[in-house]
């Protein structure tokens, strides 16, 4: 401990340079190429692009960045977003949902007392390990019927691994 997981950071980097690139780049072709006499065709497709790419630049600085195992707390961290410290006993609940793609909430109370809901997609690097270290951790966590046999077998693997 502290234990910590994270996107690599030279990817993050470039995929938030590329957005930017792509927004930049998009605001320069409307502002230097588009008129009264542009067809409305080249009117409407920059300005998709430009939301397409303002969209990926802000879920890239908002989204969950790094997650770090202290011994006092659960700390998720965003690059522009301020952190959230989650004692280990404040933890109420954790569920693997299928929404599309797949889903991790994690429900919480704050520091304030106030329950609170995160959710993440399920593709954040090594998740498997960090619903492993949370259920290891904080073993008031309720959780949902195929997470709890996902981490019954996550434990199974490990004990078997342990006496090996």
């Amino acid at each position: 401990m502290p234990v910590r997981y994270r996107f690599h950071p030279l990817i993050r980097w470039i995929m938030i340079t590329f957005t930017a690139l792509i927004a930049g780049y998009t605001i320069y072709f409307l502002v230097r190429w588009v008129n009264a006499d542009t067809p409305m065709f080249f009117k409407i497709v920059p300005l998709v692009i430009l939301y397409i790419g303002l969209d990926a630049l802000f879920r890239h600085l908002t989204d969950l960045n790094e997650v770090i195992f202290t011994p006092e707390c659960l700390w998720l961290r965003f690059i522009v977003k301020p952190a959230i410290p989650i004692p280990w006993e404040n933890l109420r609940s954790m569920q693997l949902q299928k929404r599309i793609t797949y889903y991790l909430y994690i429900v919480y109370t704050d520091l304030q007392g106030r329950q609170k809901l995160y959710k993440t997609p399920a593709s954040f690097p090594k998740m498997t390990e960090i619903i492993f270290n949370i259920a290891d951790l904080a073993p008031q966590v309720e959780m949902n019927q195929e997470l709890a046999k996902m981490v019954a077998y996550l434990r199974e693997i490990s004990d078997k691994a342990e006496t090996s």
